[in-house]
């Protein structure tokens, strides 16, 4: 794939491209640490890109262990489907799987600007970003602050980041287990680059839209399933954070019940997928719409304000 004109950001430069546009494999040595620590909710499936099951395990506790148990004798062939279809792909130079909301990486173009930036300027489009980022921030400083668990926030003021400095400073693309995460945000920018978030309304209630029409149309799959890996992966870090406290803490003779630590993980999860996709969405947004960084600065600030507001509340 190609552009039809440079542009400000790296996102769009030829080697951007190719290194986004790459078929890896995935290994099972992965696969299995994955199942081990954190199949019960999906980790392993969600590896594997089937985020339908892996959620469902995640609901389930892994089907009360017995489909987790049942994963065992399955891995090879969830392996072998995942790689051989990689590898299809790459073969009829489709984009990977990662990237199926794309056009193919060969003979394709990308326009000079996005086909929806002229509806998407204005002040009132801004000052609409402005209430929505208000909104959500007070929602993830006030959910952290009720229930204890302040890894939401955590996640989104990483989200931020990871938004800003992946379109702004090639560095990060280098440093070990950040450089997933600013792949991730370069498949988020080309995603919006190609299909128009929409206004602040629909970004407001994208997380709950998203899921309920994600079975009927491909690319709010390839939406909600771009924000369902962010806050897997966010999820799936913070656990085997829990673990290890866990395992200190049962050493001193105290004991956590399962049940509460499977609510905790969920919570993450929940929260971390519906408050991540608005904030997400606009800043995103407002990175493509080329404005200077100070007004996606600003916009930032005033998520990071709004966190500590619903946390004071």
């Amino acid at each position: 794939m190609e552009t039809k004109a440079s542009h400000r950001d790296a996102d769009f430069s030829r080697a951007v491209l190719e290194d986004l546009y790459r078929y890896p494999k995935k290994r099972a040595g992965i696969a299995w640490f994955l199942w081990a620590t954190t199949g019960l909710i999906g980790g392993h499936r969600f590896y594997l890109d089937r985020p339908a099951t892996a959620l469902t395990m995640a609901f389930t506790a892994g089907g009360a262990l017995l489909w987790w148990l049942v994963d065992a004798f399955l891995m090879r062939t969830l392996l072998e489907s995942y790689n051989d279809d990689q590898a299809e792909r790459e073969r009829r130079g489709q984009p990977p799987r990662a990237l199926a909301f794309m056009p193919p990486s060969r003979g394709a173009a990308l326009p000079k600007h996005p086909a929806w930036i002229a509806k998407r300027q204005g002040h009132a489009r801004l000052f609409g970003d402005v209430l929505v980022l208000a909104l959500a921030g007070i929602a993830v400083g006030s959910v952290s602050t009720n229930t204890g668990n302040y890894e939401p926030i955590i996640a989104i003021v990483a989200l931020s980041a990871i938004t800003l400095l992946g379109a702004r400073w090639d560095a990060l693309a280098t440093i070990p287990v950040l450089k997933n995460f600013d792949r991730w945000s370069h498949r988020l920018r080309l995603y919006y680059y190609v299909n128009d978030p929409g206004g602040p309304l629909t970004l407001f209630f994208k997380p709950v839209l998203g899921l309920l029409t994600a079975p009927f149309r491909k690319r709010a799959r390839a939406e909600a399933w771009l924000y369902l890996q962010i806050g897997l992966w966010f999820t799936i870090i913070f656990t085997g954070m829990d673990l290890v406290e866990a395992v200190d803490i049962s050493s001193q003779g105290i004991s956590i019940h399962p049940l509460d630590f499977l609510a905790d993980v969920l919570l993450t999860l929940i929260s971390v997928y519906a408050l991540a996709t608005p904030i997400g969405a606009i800043l995103t947004t407002h990175v493509l719409l080329e404005r200077r960084d100070l007004t996606v600065w600003v916009l930032t600030c005033i998520t990071l304000a709004a966190i500590y507001l619903g946390s004071a509340i």
